[in-house]
């Protein structure tokens, strides 16, 4: 019994050897996994903190991506130790509203492998401040008087833009009470006298954003306030602007067109002829024309407005209600291209174009070929 228990324990002793050799080299590999996972976190979150600082330095500034287009222009930077290569691809949309896109390649290295944080973002005009246009004519406040005066006019909701995939109201207004008013009067459209329908009462109709849109345009420092000497243009198709009337204004020929937002504010006038007129001459605005506590909005001349016209009262007025004569050859035109004219415009002012990601994704890729004198740009260059 006694050698044979001897032999028992050896043998147990034996397998308890083996089995606290097979613990701590399991321990050991463990450990190098612990490691290894947490030298490759490292190195995948320096990546990802490399893209949110391109994104700081390109909000910043446009331009600064077409510096670093290409691995071997890549922006090279150190975050927590860990040395990256970053670089970007940037495609312009080809039109406005078309989106732009880039593409931000962040590289960090492991254990001679790369981790690699792609992130694609896209970046569109924001462009939600300007409240979407109802009409050709929008009175959003009740009104004075209102009459056309006997001159020729014109109200038109169908655009002749072949783009507009729809139509509006010639006139929207926000109560029962203004719609009366003006279908007692002779008013005119493309094509004859208004019908049934061209009056449109919209209860939603409200002047308070289109206030809360003056604010933001006149405090974002991009607003070109207009007077008599103004020398400028008013804007152009590709460059539509924000422009405000605060007094009172005559024009210049080569400000006979113009193209975003008009804002002609309390007691302003704006003519090219009569000084006594708010809108006259021969003068076209394509876009969006508010006025602004309009005691009296007079539309003589031969003024022409594609886009639309909002007239409306601040929640401080306390003048008359706002009287009305489209007297002259004034000719109000609901068009599309005009509300996109006044969309750019309020974008472009308070520079709220947004990049927004789209997806990340991160690989590790193992680099053939890799020498110890190769860079971290080397190294990604011999990975594309």
């Amino acid at each position: 019994m006694g050698r044979a228990m001897l032999i028992i324990c050896s043998a147990v002793l034996i397998s308890m050897g083996y089995i606290g050799i097979g613990s701590s080299n399991q321990g050991k590999r463990l450990n190098e996994k612990v490691v290894n996972y947490a030298d490759f976190t490292i190195a995948k979150n320096a990546a990802h903190t490399g893209i949110q600082i391109a994104m700081q330095k390109t909000n910043a500034e446009d331009d600064w991506p077409n510096s670093y287009d290409s691995p071997e222009s890549a922006w090279i930077d150190t975050i927590q130790g860990i040395e990256i290569a970053l670089y970007m691809d940037y495609d312009e949309g080809e039109e406005y509203w078309d989106p732009d896109y880039l593409r931000l390649y962040s590289h960090a290295e492991h254990y001679g492998s790369i981790v690699q944080v792609i992130s694609y973002f896209d970046k569109s005009p924001f462009s939600t401040l300007v409240p979407p246009f109802t009409g050709a004519l929008q009175l959003p406040t009740d009104i004075g008087d209102f009459n056309v005066d006997g001159g020729a006019h014109e109200i038109n909701g169908i655009s002749d833009d072949p783009e507009c995939t729809e139509d509006k109201p010639p006139i929207t207004v926000a109560s029962d009470s203004t719609k009366q008013k003006l279908e007692n009067e002779d008013l005119q459209k493309d094509g004859g006298a208004f019908e049934d329908g061209d009056v449109q009462v919209d209860t939603t109709l409200n002047y308070e954003p289109t206030d809360e849109l003056i604010e933001r345009l006149l405090n974002s420092g991009n607003t070109q306030t207009v007077t008599s000497d103004f020398g400028s243009t008013l804007g152009t198709a590709d460059n539509p602007g924000v422009f405000s009337i605060e007094g009172d204004v005559t024009l210049s020929g080569q400000q006979k067109e113009g193209f975003g937002i008009l804002i002609i504010r309390t007691d302003a006038s704006m003519e090219m002829d009569d000084p006594e007129l708010s809108v006259a001459g021969n003068f076209t605005f394509n876009g969006l024309v508010i006025f602004e506590n309009a005691y009296n909005f007079n539309g003589h001349g031969t003024p022409t407005i594609n886009g639309s016209v909002l007239i409306g009262e601040t929640p401080d007025y306390t003048g008359d209600p706002i009287d009305i004569n489209l007297g002259g050859n004034i000719e109000i035109n609901y068009e599309c291209s005009g509300e996109n004219y006044a969309r750019q415009a309020a974008a472009d002012a308070v520079e709220q174009n947004k990049y927004t990601r789209i997806v990340t994704r991160e690989n590790v890729r193992y680099v053939d070929g890799a020498s110890d004198d190769d860079t971290l740009v080397d190294l990604i260059k011999k990975i594309n």
